[in-house]
């Protein structure tokens, strides 16, 4: 079933997708040294959100 949920229009199942540009951490990520706040490169990237 899931196979057939995932294939697209042309018939073709992509089984093993490759790591998509957006899932991939920026080169200039400094989220490690920020005690849990997000950089701006991975808010600008859509990777994290800001707190409210």
């Amino acid at each position: 079933m899931a196979a057939v949920e995932t294939a697209i229009d042309d018939g073709t199942l992509d089984a093993f997708p490759s790591e998509d540009e957006d899932d991939a951490e920026p080169e200039d990520c400094d989220c490690d040294g920020l005690d849990g706040f997000p950089c701006w490169p991975c808010v600008r990237a859509g990777r994290k959100e800001l707190p409210n």
